[in-house]
C-alpha cells in the first residue's frame, strides 16, 4: 500500500507541476459551459418554448443551464482522467519503464499508482467545475434551482465516474505508444464525448437506432445519474407538476434512458460502472504487465 501511495503521489506532483496545463484544463471546461449557456443553450430552449409555451423564460432558462451543467460534469470526469494519465504516456515515451522493470513493484501497484492519481485529479477538477457552475447558476436564476442534497449526490456520483473512467483511461492509454498519438486521441475523445453522453444534443433528437447505440455506451447513462439531482428540481419547476409534461421532459433530455425495451435504471448504472472500474482495472494491470516487458 506505501509503494502505491507513493506512485500516487509522485504522478500527482508530475501533473501539477504544469500549473498551465492545470489552468486549461479548468477553463477550457468552464468555456464550454459558458458557451454552450450563452449561445448553444438557445436551441434547446426556442424548443422548449414551442412545446410548453405557458412556461416562463426563467424557468426555461434555467431548466437548460442546469442540463447543461450536468452533461458538462460528466465529460469533465473523462477529460480529465484521460488528461492525468498523460504521465504514463511521458514515462513509457522516455523510457522510465526500464526503472519500473528492476523496482520492486508488481504490475497492479503501477496501474493503480497512475489510476489512482488520475482518479484525484478528475474529482478535484469535475468538483470544482461543478462548484463555479452552481455559483453561476444561483447568481443568474435562484438559489433553490439545486438543492443541497441533490449537490451531495451529484458529488457522490461524481466520485464514482472519475474512478470509472480512470479505470478506462487507463486501460485505454496503454495501447497509446508516442505523445503525438496521445495527443489524437485526446482531441477525437474531447471532440465526440459530449455527443456520446447525450450532453451537446438532447437524445431525445436521434434516431432510435443511434439513441440505442449511444445509451449502450457507458458514457449516457453517467451522464443521466447527474442530471436528476442538478437539474431535477429545475425540471419539475418547469413540468409545473403536469405529470404529462415532466415524462415528456425526461425522455427527451435523457433523464431516463434505454436500449429497445430495456430501461436503464440508476442503481443498474451504478452497478455497471462498478464492474466498469473493476473490469478496465484489471485488464490495465494485465496491459502493464506486457509493456514491461
Amino acid at each position: 500500500m506505501r509503494t502505491t501511495l507513493a506512485f500516487v503521489r509522485r504522478n500527482l506532483t508530475i501533473y501539477f507541476r504544469d500549473r498551465a496545463g492545470v489552468f486549461l484544463s479548468l477553463l477550457s471546461a468552464v468555456i464550454l459551459l459558458l458557451l454552450y449557456t450563452l449561445f448553444l443553450g438557445s436551441l434547446q430552449i426556442d424548443s422548449i418554448k414551442e412545446s410548453l409555451p405557458a412556461a416562463s423564460d426563467d424557468d426555461i432558462h434555467a431548466f437548460v443551464n442546469c442540463w447543461v451543467l450536468a452533461g458538462i460534469v460528466m465529460i469533465t470526469t473523462f477529460t480529465t482522467s484521460f488528461g492525468a494519465m498523460g504521465v504514463f504516456v511521458d514515462d513509457r515515451v522516455f523510457g522510465r519503464f526500464k526503472d519500473f522493470r528492476v523496482a520492486p513493484m508488481r504490475r497492479f501497484q503501477l496501474i493503480l499508482g497512475y489510476q489512482g492519481a488520475a482518479f484525484i485529479v478528475s474529482s478535484l477538477m469535475s468538483l470544482v467545475i461543478m462548484v463555479i457552475g452552481v455559483a453561476l447558476l444561483m447568481a443568474v436564476h435562484s438559489v433553490d434551482v439545486i438543492s443541497w442534497p441533490g449537490l451531495a449526490l451529484a458529488a457522490g456520483y461524481v466520485l464514482l465516474l472519475s474512478a470509472a473512467f480512470s479505470a478506462v483511461s487507463s486501460f485505454v492509454l496503454t495501447f497509446v505508444r508516442s505523445s503525438n498519438a496521445y495527443t489524437a486521441v485526446s482531441t477525437i475523445v474531447g471532440t465526440l464525448l459530449g455527443f456520446l453522453a447525450g450532453a451537446y444534443l438532447p437524445v431525445g433528437l436521434l434516431s432510435s437506432t443511434v439513441r440505442d447505440v449511444i445509451n449502450a455506451l457507458p458514457f449516457s447513462p453517467a451522464a443521466m445519474l447527474l442530471r436528476e439531482p442538478l437539474a431535477g428540481r429545475a425540471r419539475d419547476t418547469l413540468a409545473g407538476g403536469v405529470s404529462q409534461a415532466a415524462t415528456s421532459l425526461d425522455s427527451y433530455y435523457g433523464f431516463t434512458l434505454s436500449v429497445s425495451s430495456f430501461d436503464i435504471g440508476t442503481l443498474f448504472t451504478v452497478v455497471a460502472l462498478i464492474v466498469v472500474l473493476i473490469l478496465f482495472t484489471t485488464l490495465g494491470a494485465l496491459r502493464i504487465g506486457r509493456v514491461l516487458r
